[in-house]
């Protein structure tokens, strides 16, 4: 790795803990984060801990336990129950508030269990624009937040993650499963095992950083705009992959992807491609 590429902002930071737990998902931001933390610290004095719940997708967790070990960093997996969680399972636009304060309670429990004082997520300045109320649950924990701290936004972390040569340094944006429920239908794990096992097809089909969105009978796909002529083509295709998961229709977003889609009520503008009767 070259040292050089973690920004001298952070490198401060990292020094100041002197010991790092990192809420580590194995997206760019953590494993930046996680990368950066084991130049400036060292191996010992770094613990990863991966929150294992029902919204964790299974092709995110083994990313995140084989590059820990290729990286040569302690990760430690913490079950979580999420989907024991009234709050959490009736979906309000406040579901992942509730869903962050478990799982970042649990983490800093393990963390100061393990002698590490402090537990930091990977949140850029750019999380901060999006509606976000985790957020607010990692700030009453006192979760630390070093790559908005030291300014570093999505396209400077991406930057220093290739100069690191990190495997997942353009990997496109992920959240959890649960984000593709719409705020307000309750979510279960018939859906969220729905939700993956669809976007594992748009990802075979060469969709990248595609969306599967579960409103009940309907799964509404996202793709990046560009892919939309393409995936309008495919359509057939699609339709014979996707409506074996449980789902009655399909439907393209004319929009393509964009973050926060389903925050709140369920958006127009999308052309739906039905099952033959």
């Amino acid at each position: 790795m070259n040292r050089e590429a973690v920004p001298g902002a952070l490198a401060e930071l990292l020094r100041e803990y002197g010991r790092l737990a990192i809420a580590f998902s194995g997206g760019v931001d953590s494993t930046f984060l996680a990368a950066a933390a084991r130049e400036v610290l060292g191996r010992d004095k770094v613990l990863l801990l991966f929150a294992d719940s029902a919204f964790a997708a299974a092709r995110e967790k083994a990313f995140a336990l084989a590059w820990a070990r290729s990286a040569d960093l302690t990760l430690e997996t913490v079950p979580m129950a999420v989907l024991g969680s009234p709050e959490i399972v009736r979906n309000d636009p406040r579901r992942c508030y509730f869903c962050k304060k478990l799982l970042m309670a649990a983490l800093s429990d393990r963390a100061r269990a393990k002698g590490f004082a402090v537990l930091a997520d990977g949140a850029n300045l750019d999380d901060r624009t999006d509606y976000r109320p985790g957020a607010q649950a990692a700030d009453e924990l006192g979760i630390r937040h070093p790559l908005c701290e030291a300014a570093m936004d999505k396209a400077a972390i991406r930057r220093a993650a290739r100069a690191l040569g990190l495997p997942n340094h353009d990997a496109p944006a992920a959240a959890c499963l649960a984000s593709r429920i719409p705020a307000g239908m309750p979510v279960s794990e018939a859906k969220l095992r729905a939700v993956e096992a669809g976007e594992e097809i748009l990802l075979a089909c060469r969709f990248a950083g595609a969306r599967l969105r579960h409103y009940g009978a309907l799964a509404k796909i996202e793709v990046a705009p560009a892919d939309l002529e393409r995936a309008f083509a495919m359509r057939d295709e699609l339709l014979s992959k996707l409506l074996p998961l449980g789902f009655r229709n399909i439907a393209l977003d004319l929009a393509g992807y964009r973050r926060g889609a389903v925050n709140g009520a369920p958006e127009s503008g999308q052309t739906t491609t039905q099952q033959p009767s």
